[in-house]
């Protein structure tokens, strides 16, 4: 149905075909969405996700939801806890992991891999062994078994257990984009990428790493409000999908 370009996705003549006669359909139904939730008082659903989906990757783009569901809110939470959905803490929440609960939604496949600041990819590149003990190595708080995790895939012995902790993900990008290395998650940190803040000093060695999903309350997940919601986190992080093949695909400058 699609034919994917160098910054861009088209319709193949048979996905414009298809997509002019379910057009009609699709708008139907988001028509009768909004004209429900316009029936009632401002809708409030609760998300939670941790802080750095929750500020760098939902909050910039809250603005185009709410514009497009004027009837809907959501509230968003940014919390490191696992926060409890079918408790009642909140309505839906991303959950990150390789195991997936069997009644979560997939959102997006997760690999990680090293990231850098660029005037130290060489060095790292060159001897990993003499960069990972020289060089800052950050951790995010409680999952220093990620970084093992990544080092026991590419069968390496890296001095990685003097890394330094922070408990912002934000944070610990910041700081090795000033001269230090962390562990990065794609396909959400390809902003930084992008802007060459941070690079991937070893781009063949990104590793699997479970999935971003969406675990909704029960009872909720039918209702209109989570049914609008659904498409748009899913629509959201397809888009830094495609943004990180098209990363990749692109040559180097």
């Amino acid at each position: 149905l699609f034919v994917r370009g160098a910054r861009q996705v088209s319709f193949t003549p048979e996905g414009q075909q298809y997509h002019e006669q379910v057009a009609p359909a699709l708008q139907q139904l988001r028509q009768a969405t909004r004209s429900l939730l316009s029936h009632d008082q401002p809708l409030a659903l609760r998300l939670s996700a941790i802080p750095y989906i929750a500020t760098d990757v939902i909050a910039p783009e809250l603005a185009a939801f709410q514009r497009q569901w004027p009837g809907l809110r959501v509230d968003v939470l940014g919390d490191a806890r696992p926060m409890n959905v079918e408790a009642g803490e909140v309505d839906v929440a991303i959950r990150f992991g390789l195991d997936v609960h069997d009644n979560a939604i997939p959102l997006v496949a997760t690999r990680c891999t090293p990231l850098c600041a660029p005037e130290i990819a060489r060095a790292v590149r060159d001897d990993p062994e003499k960069a990972f003990a020289t060089f800052p190595v950050y951790n995010m708080s409680g999952y220093m078994d990620l970084w093992q995790f990544w080092l026991n895939e590419q069968g390496w012995q890296l001095p990685a257990n003097h890394t330094t902790t922070l408990n912002s993900y934000r944070g610990l990008l910041v700081a090795a984009s000033r001269g230090g290395i962390c562990l990065g998650f794609l396909p959400v940190v390809v902003p930084w990428l992008e802007r060459g803040e941070l690079v991937i000093p070893f781009a063949e060695r990104a590793v699997s790493l479970g999935q971003l999903s969406l675990e909704v309350r029960d009872g909720l997940r039918y209702q209109p409000a989570v049914q609008a919601l659904i498409p748009w986190l899913r629509e959201l992080f397809q888009g830094y999908q495609i943004r990180t093949d098209e990363f990749f695909s692109s040559p180097p400058a």
